[in-house]
């Protein structure tokens, strides 16, 4: 399951940001953002796009962050998908860091 709210959520208290600060930064009504961090709205692209950039992740952190593994997955499953979450975080963060992605 994808909780892209609860990420959402996660992150901007993370980066001790506002609820009313990062709607503003993603051009969103605070109650729009309520919404969507409540999981009681599912946002566009163009909106995880937007929040994506205003928490200054990629969009593909994002979304990749907001999957929940299931209970029943085995320890050895759960530690291999746990490892791939941290290694598109880490390559997406180095990129985004790195001068040469201004470049592109």
């Amino acid at each position: 399951m994808i909780r892209i709210g609860r990420t959402i959520k996660r992150l901007r208290i993370d980066r001790d940001i506002s609820q009313q600060d990062l709607a503003a930064a993603a051009d969103l009504t605070p109650s729009f953002l309520s919404l969507v961090e409540n999981d009681r709205r599912q946002p566009s692209l163009l909106v995880i796009r937007r929040l994506a950039k205003a928490l200054d992740v990629s969009e593909e952190v994002l979304i990749w962050e907001a999957v929940e593994l299931p209970d029943n997955l085995a320890d050895k499953d759960r530690r291999l998908c746990e490892m791939a979450k941290l290694i598109v975080r880490r390559l997406y963060e180095s990129e985004y860091a790195s001068p040469s992605a201004d470049a592109k």
